[in-house]
C-alpha cells in the first residue's frame, strides 16, 4: 500500500494478506513476507513491514550499501545482537552482519536509506559508526551527510506540523503514518516514533 508523496496516510500495522509479497532476502531462507508502506521515487529510500518466519536464517556475512533502521513489533531477531519488541536498531551503511536469524519468527518495520543492495563479505570502506540498538526516548539517530533526516521517539507525541516529510509509528495503537511536510500531526498519540526523511 504505497503512500502518495503528497497525501498523508494513517494505517493499521495489521495489514491484509493481499498486500504482502513473498520475497527471498539474498543469502537467506526461507522466504519472508514484505509489505511496502512507502518509497521515495528520487532517493529510493523505503519503509516496509517485514515478517520473518520461524527458523529464518542468513548464515553468511555481508552488508547493505545504505543504512537500515528497524523497530521490532513482534517476536525477536538476531542482527548484530538480539532484539525484542519495542527495540529500535540503526545499522549504518556498510555495517557487517553475520549469521542473522529469527528462530521464533519476527515482525519488524524497516527503513532503508536507499536501494537495499546486499553485498557479500566485508565492505571496501567500513561503516562510519557502530550500530545502535536501544529502547529509549529522544533523538535516537541525528541527521548526518551519509544518512539525512533523523529518528526520534517523542514522549509527548507531536504538537505541530513537521517542516519535512516524515513517517510516524505508534507501537501501542499499532499504527503507521506517512506525513508530508506541513501535515497536522495525529492527536493523542504518545510516545510516538518519528522518522524524518532527508
Amino acid at each position: 500500500m504505497p503512500a502518495a508523496d503528497d497525501a498523508p496516510v494513517l494505517q493499521s500495522l495489521d495489514v491484509p494478506d493481499s498486500s504482502w509479497l513473498d520475497l527471498t532476502i539474498p543469502g537467506s531462507q526461507p522466504e519472508v513476507r514484505l509489505c511496502r508502506l512507502h518509497a521515495d521515487p528520487v532517493s529510493k529510500a523505503s519503509v516496509s513491514l517485514v515478517r520473518f518466519p520461524p527458523g529464518w536464517r542468513r548464515p553468511g556475512s555481508g552488508h547493505y550499501l545504505p543504512a537500515e533502521e528497524f523497530v521490532v513489533l513482534e517476536g525477536s531477531i538476531d542482527v548484530v545482537g538480539t532484539h525484542q519488541p519495542g527495540d529500535y536498531v540503526y545499522l549504518p551503511p556498510r555495517t557487517v552482519r553475520a549469521d542473522t536469524r529469527s528462530d521464533g519468527g519476527a515482525l519488524v518495520i524497516a527503513w532503508f536509506s536507499g536501494v537495499p543492495a546486499w553485498v557479500d563479505g566485508e565492505p571496501a570502506v567500513p561503516a562510519a559508526q557502530d550500530p545502535v540498538a536501544l529502547d529509549a526516548r529522544g533523538v535516537l539517530r541525528a541527521d548526518a551527510p551519509e544518512v539525512p533526516g533523523e529518528y526520534a521517539v517523542l514522549a509527548d507525541g507531536l504538537s505541530a506540523p513537521l517542516q519535512h516529510d516524515a513517517d510516524v509509528l505508534d507501537l501501542e495503537a499499532r499504527l503507521w503514518g506517512w506525513l508530508p511536510a506541513g501535515t497536522p500531526p495525529p492527536v493523542g498519540r504518545a510516545p510516538l516514533h518519528v522518522r524524518v526523511w532527508g
